[in-house]
C-alpha cells in the first residue's frame, strides 16, 4: 500500500506533533510506501520519501502534488483543509483528513471539507458529533504518546536529569508546558509563580518551556525559570524532572501535554473543561481545579503533601494507558486499519464504475 501526506508543519505541540510521530511510525514500523510533501522535511524519518515544498511557491509545490501522488492508494491531510483542498487540485483518490483535532472544526471548514470529498475524518472521541452532522464518515484516535520515549525514569536517572537541567533535586519542581496567552493560562501560571516566589516557607520552583504572546512576562525573572520552547524530544526530561504540571487552561480535548506527562509518571493538576473530562474525569487520571491561583495554589500544595495521594495519583495515570488506547503503537494500528478499508473500498468502487466485463 501506498500512502501519501501533505503537512506543511511538523514542528511544535499539539496537531503537528501528533501528525509527525503518526508518519513517521507508520513509515518506519509498518510495510506501507509513505511519501510525504513537507515544508519541514528534516521532521520526518528517513523511512519515508520525503519532498520539500513550499508554500510560497503554489505552482511548484502543485506540480509536486500532482507527479508524487498520481499512484497513491491514499493520501492523509492531517492539519489544514486548505492543504486538503490544494491536494484536491491533482489527487483524485481516497483523501482523510485530520490526526485527532487536527483540521478545523467551523461549519464552514466543515463544508469545505465535505466539497473537496474528505473520505474520512479521525477525530479524537466519538462525542466529537460536529464532523457527523457535516456528514463525513469518522474514526477515533484519542491520542498518539509515544510510550517508548516518554516513560517514567528510575530514581537515579531522575538525579541526574535534574542536575543536567541545573535544578536543585530536593526543590519540588512545577512545570508548565504550552503557548504563553491567556487561553492556555499563562497568566496564572505567572501569578503562581510570584506567591511562590514571595513565600519563604515553601521550596517550590515553577520552571515554564514555552513561548507566545506572554513571553515578555516570563523572561528575566527571579522567580521561576523560564527556558523558552523546547522542542518535543526534550520533554521527557522536564516531565521527569517535575513533581507536578500545571495546565490551567480554559478548554481541551485530550491533552498531549498531559498524557505525555502522566506518562513519565508525572501527575497534572488542570483546570480545563471540554472533552478532556468527557474522557478522563471519572478515571482520576488527572487531578481537576478551579480556574484561578488560588485553587491551582491549594490543589498542588495538598497534592504534594500526601505521599500516599501522591503515588495513588501516578498509579492511576500510568493504568489509564493500560485501559485506554492512547499510544502511538495504538495510533498506527487505527491508521494502517483506516488505510486498508478506505483502499479497498476504493478499489471496489472503480470495479463497480467499469461494469462487469463483456462476454469473450
Amino acid at each position: 500500500m501506498r500512502v501519501g501526506y501533505f503537512c506543511y508543519h511538523l514542528s511544535g505541540t499539539g496537531p503537528a506533533t501528533r501528525a509527525r510521530d503518526v508518519i513517521n511510525a507508520i513509515a518506519a514500523e509498518t510495510p506501507v510506501d509513505v511519501v510525504v510533501l513537507t515544508g519541514e522535511p528534516e521532521k520526518v524519518d528517513s523511512a519515508a520519501t520525503v519532498v520539500p515544498v513550499d508554500v510560497r511557491h503554489p505552482l511548484d509545490a502543485a506540480q509536486k502534488v500532482r507527479h508524487h501522488f498520481a499512484d497513491m492508494d491514499l493520501v492523509h491531510v492531517p492539519i489544514n483543509v486548505y492543504q486538503a483542498a490544494f491536494v484536491r487540485l491533482g489527487y483524485r483518490g481516497p483523501l482523510v483528513g485530520g490526526v485527532g483535532p487536527g483540521i478545523q472544526s467551523t461549519l464552514r471548514h466543515g463544508l469545505l471539507g465535505r466539497a473537496i470529498g474528505i473520505d474520512l475524518k479521525i477525530k479524537t472521541h466519538e462525542s466529537m458529533r460536529r464532523w457527523d452532522r457535516y456528514g463525513y464518515e469518522t474514526a477515533v484516535c484519542t491520542a498518539t504518546i509515544d510510550r517508548d520515549v516518554f516513560r517514567p525514569y528510575d530514581d537515579d536517572s531522575i538525579r541526574t536529569t535534574r542536575r543536567n537541567l541545573g535544578l536543585d533535586p530536593e526543590t519540588n519542581v512545577l512545570l508548565y508546558v504550552g503557548e504563553l496567552s491567556e487561553p492556555q493560562g499563562a497568566h496564572l501560571v505567572s501569578e503562581l509563580a510570584r506567591e511562590y516566589g514571595s513565600d519563604t516557607d515553601t521550596e517550590k520552583t515553577v520552571v515554564v518551556a514555552g513561548d507566545g504572546p506572554l513571553r515578555s512576562t516570563f523572561e528575566g525573572r527571579e522567580d521561576l525559570r523560564y527556558d523558552g520552547f523546547v522542542s518535543n524530544d526534550a520533554l521527557p526530561d522536564y516531565y521527569n524532572a517535575a513533581y507536578v504540571t500545571v495546565i490551567p487552561r480554559k478548554e481541551d480535548v485530550t491533552s498531549n501535554v498531559g498524557l505525555e506527562s502522566i506518562a513519565c509518571g508525572t501527575p497534572v493538576v488542570t483546570t480545563a473543561d471540554g472533552i478532556v473530562r468527557d474522557l478522563f474525569e471519572a478515571r482520576g487520571t488527572y487531578v481537576w481545579a478551579d480556574r484561578n491561583v488560588a485553587a491551582i495554589r491549594e490543589t498542588v500544595d495538598a497534592l504534594l503533601a500526601d505521599d500516599d495521594r501522591y503515588r495513588a495519583q501516578v498509579t492511576r495515570g500510568l493504568e489509564t494507558f493500560d485501559d485506554m488506547a492512547l499510544s502511538l503503537d495504538d495510533a498506527v494500528d487505527t491508521h494502517r486499519r483506516i488505510y486498508e478499508r478506505l483502499v479497498v473500498d476504493s478499489d471496489s468502487d472503480e470495479v463497480r464504475a467499469k461494469g462487469p466485463r463483456a462476454s469473450p
